[in-house]
């Protein structure tokens, strides 16, 4: 562990200035992605083709705050989304710049946040503590934050959160949970009632806006309790004011089970919730457990970084990655416990933060087909890049200092330097990855040919976009013959079938055996698909099949479809097939 009683001291100017200049150059990295279009992986559906955001009044706040819309709750990411609609229309040059904003000032977050867990473990055990932390930093914390900030700022892994429009609720949801943590340190530190009262309303709070921009936030309770632990020292044998430091963390549990009901609501409305059926229980343990394992190989070597992993069409427990990852995790822990009993509790508390903040998105509970998304280290990458920059300062201080080496300063900062540059290099890199759906899609199935059957289906509704319908056509048939399960593929190929514009492509009966195995292989009724069965019906001439089907779509369907499927609706009541393309 590093000294953190060494005497020298940064000025409280210094390190505003640190913090902002490393927040600049997080920025500046970001800057290609304001040349990047929306892609047609949620884009569409968060924004560019959700009418319920197009301007901002009672009615749209009344949605925002009920729909489950896109299979999620997050009410606040549709607001962030209207404003930018409001400021920017359709232009995403201003979506992404409000990203790459939001990621700039959660790395500035991150830079005091690490400062304040350092300053709070070197505190000796009843030290009395003041309303106002003094900012009497040492050399050491500050070179600690400063790494930690970086790795959070400019590594690959992060590009997804940032680039991609739709994830506006991964940033909204770390902006409001790095400010929480932030007010609980407030509030634990302080002395004065009056004080703390108000620290802690404004974590209760920001712990709400948390969980109304994305679910994730959930684990922030557990989160609280482990540095009550270590670093806070509110909680263990040194202190008698364990059962309160337990029974103030209710509020917060009670918020999390709500956000977690209504989330598992939202998921189950649209299907996106796996089943046992669709991925065993085993499977799914196994798959998380290769998951802790994976995110760190990621952040250690982030190469052949993808929008999309899929979830492996077969496991089995004797494959050298799960018996390896198993190992890992079980050596981890071990170590973790073994140095917490020694009274070391910073691997073991560093440690669960990982799994704990990982734990929502392990995949345990099945939500879509994707193994594992880079997306999901957002937050979680937080503890492992503490500890890098820990390991370094301890590194500098017995190797470097210790031997007065002047050359080997040089090479340690030129080291530091080079490893911090590539990791720019590489998210630029990985930013033009995401520049539109059809770079995107083409660098997966590059990557991975023949593996990703969602990347052909998604590149495929590409085509039909740009009216390429025969482009469209093969991939959807190559995401079949890939998965002959892919709902989605059989009906966005339907869906050409029925509704083209070119009779060279229209053939209502291939559209409705199509559509049937679409449905049937959903198990559950879902407007989308009966809406296309309806459209291949009154292209093949049975109306009243369409008209029956149609009925049964709206039925199902959420406000923000209805008005579009009754307009279909009249035109099979009129004898008129649809034409979409």
């Amino acid at each position: 562990m590093i000294d953190m009683n060494s005497p020298t001291r940064v000025s409280s100017n210094i390190i505003r200035l640190i913090a902002l200049l490393i927040s600049l150059i997080t920025f500046l990295i970001y800057t290609p992605a304001l040349e990047n279009d929306f892609v047609n992986w949620d884009d569409n559906e968060y924004v560019y083709e959700n009418p319920y955001i197009s301007s901002l009044n009672p009615q749209s706040l009344d949605w925002m705050l009920s729909s489950f819309h896109s299979d999620n709750w997050h009410p606040l990411t549709w607001f962030s989304d209207a404003v930018d609609l409001f400021f920017w229309n359709l232009n995403p040059r201003g979506h992404h710049l409000t990203n790459i904003i939001l990621h700039g000032l959660n790395t500035f977050f991150v830079f005091f946040l690490v400062i304040q867990l350092m300053m709070r473990a070197k505190e000796v055990n009843g030290m009395q503590k003041s309303s106002k932390m003094q900012l009497s930093i040492s050399t050491q914390t500050v070179i600690v934050a400063s790494i930690t900030a970086m790795l959070f700022g400019l590594h690959p892994l992060h590009v997804e959160s940032v680039v991609w429009v739709a994830e506006r609720k991964d940033l909204l949801c770390a902006f409001f949970v790095l400010l929480s943590f932030l007010s609980y340190l407030s509030y634990t530190s302080s002395i004065g009632k009056r004080y703390r009262r108000t620290w802690f309303t404004t974590c209760l709070l920001l712990f709400i806006l948390a969980l109304m921009s994305k679910p994730m936030a959930v684990t922030l309770p557990i989160v609280l309790l482990l540095w009550d632990i270590y670093p806070l020292k509110r909680i263990g044998p040194y202190t008698d004011k364990n059962v309160t430091v337990l029974i103030e963390k209710i509020p917060f549990f009670v918020l999390s089970i709500a956000s977690s009901i209504i989330t598992i609501l939202a998921q189950r409305s649209g299907g996106a919730l796996g089943t046992l059926d669709v991925y065993y229980l085993d499977d799914r343990l196994f798959n998380a457990l290769r998951s802790l394992v994976f995110y760190l190989e990621k952040m250690i070597v982030p190469v052949k970084l993808l929008p999309f992993y899929p979830f492996p069409a077969h496991i089995h427990w004797l494959d050298i990655k799960y018996l390896a990852s198993g190992f890992l995790v079980i050596a981890i822990t071990c170590i973790s416990l073994w140095m917490a009993k020694k009274g070391k509790y910073l691997l073991l508390t560093s440690w669960l933060y990982y799994l704990v903040t990982l734990l929502p998105v392990l995949g345990i509970i099945q939500v879509g087909k994707q193994a594992a998304a880079d997306r999901y280290t957002y937050l979680p990458s937080l503890s492992p890049f503490i500890l890098v920059g820990i390991g370094i300062v301890w590194i500098w201080e017995k190797i470097i200092i210790i031997r007065h080496s002047k050359i080997l300063r040089i090479l340690a900062t030129m080291s530091i330097c080079s490893v911090m540059s590539l990791l720019g290099y590489l998210a630029v890199q990985q930013i033009r990855i995401w520049h539109d759906s059809e770079v995107m899609w083409k660098h997966v199935i590059d990557t991975s040919p023949g593996i990703v059957p969602t990347a052909y289906n998604n590149l495929g509704t590409f085509y039909i976009e740009k009216g390429m319908l025969e482009d469209a056509i093969n991939h959807f048939k190559q995401a079949i013959e890939m998965s002959p399960t892919y709902a989605k593929a059989y009906n966005n190929l339907a869906w050409i079938y029925a509704t083209s514009q070119n009779s060279i492509f229209r053939n209502g009966e291939k559209a409705i055996a199509l559509a049937i195995k679409a449905c049937e292989l959903t198990k559950s009724e879902n407007a989308s698909l009966l809406d296309t069965l309806a459209a291949a019906y009154a292209e093949a001439g049975y109306f009243d099949k369409a008209i029956e089907y149609q009925n049964r779509a709206i039925n199902l369907s959420q406000k923000e479809t209805k008005v579009a499927l009754l307009k279909r609706l009249e035109l099979y009541q009129s004898g008129q097939p649809y034409r979409s393309q």
